[in-house]
């Protein structure tokens, strides 16, 4: 990851199932607001209603979380010419554990007798590793380098009790989307700590890494704005799903089939581990109209 691309691979994946989550959950708890609308209820992933058939109850994020971290392991290889030393082993050592969260949503959806919140415990560790093998990323590194990398492990902290949140308040939709802005705001820093400790832009201004005082303060001003743009973010996106809601009416109700479902199957279980099952009902039963 000590490269522009290795920064830029992490943060896109971040912000792309960040972005996917604050849609989702916009789109979950306004269906909860409505007149005989399921009850909100956390999940770790969403069906994606989007796509055709059975596929809309698959666990499409496990397979992406596994595909995501497979290209980040196999380019954290291949741009350092094949060599394997400490500092891309910790790197890959972070993918595998997400990649691990990937497998254990795949195998909750074939309904192996994981148990509860299993899901969310994967996810947790594979944070908690991040930001493990982060702290000691960090020694003997310059003062802009390791400020940029502290304000990193803040979210990575910020991630992790935003999850814990989640598990505890499975009907808070903050809860969501506390787990949303967190994600969008790693995404985003990685995407700037690229930008400033590597920057591709031929001809663009560096920084100075022994980092003036002057610098660490514009360093944490940017961090601050990054966390306005996420917030700003959020709430815009809430803004154009419920536009789009009310627009679409009624043909929404594939998607909500979809999601229902999943709340249905998982209130029957008692339990967060199934969250889509293995034997899907047909679509035509949890039809419903708002």
């Amino acid at each position: 990851m000590g490269t522009f691309m290795g920064h830029f691979l992490v943060g896109f994946f971040s912000i792309c199932f960040s972005l996917w989550w604050t849609v989702q959950t916009w789109i979950r708890y306004f269906r909860s607001r409505m007149k005989d609308g399921p009850k909100f209820k956390c999940t770790v992933t969403f069906p994606c209603s989007c796509l055709c058939g059975r596929l809309k109850h698959w666990p499409i994020e496990g397979f992406l979380k596994v595909v995501a971290m497979g290209i980040s392991f196999f380019g954290e290889i291949v741009l350092l010419g094949g060599e394997f030393g400490s500092v891309n082993g910790q790197h890959c050592t972070m993918y595998f554990f997400y990649g691990m969260s990937g497998i254990i949503d795949i195998l909750m959806f074939f309904n192996i007798l994981l148990p509860k919140g299993m899901d969310y415990v994967a996810t947790i560790l594979a944070v908690t590793v991040e930001g493990l093998l982060l702290g000691f990323h960090l020694h003997h590194r310059e003062e802009l380098d390791v400020a940029l990398h502290t304000l990193l492990m803040y979210v990575i902290f910020a991630i992790v009790l935003a999850m814990l949140a989640e598990m505890y308040f499975k009907t808070s939709p903050l809860a969501l989307f506390a787990r949303s802005f967190t994600w969008m705001l790693q995404g985003t820093w990685f995407l700037q700590i690229g930008f400033i400790l590597y920057n591709p832009i031929s001809g663009a201004e560096t920084w100075d890494l022994k980092a003036e005082h002057s610098e660490l303060m514009t360093v944490s001003m940017i961090f601050a704005w990054h966390m306005a743009g996420g917030f700003v973010l959020l709430l815009s996106i809430g803004v154009i799903v419920k536009m789009y809601m009310r627009c679409r009416g009624n043909d929404l109700n594939s998607g909500a089939s979809a999601m229902h479902s999943v709340l249905l199957k998982d209130s029957n279980d008692d339990s967060t581990a199934h969250m889509y099952g293995s034997e899907l009902e047909s679509e035509d039963e949890y039809q419903f109209t708002y």
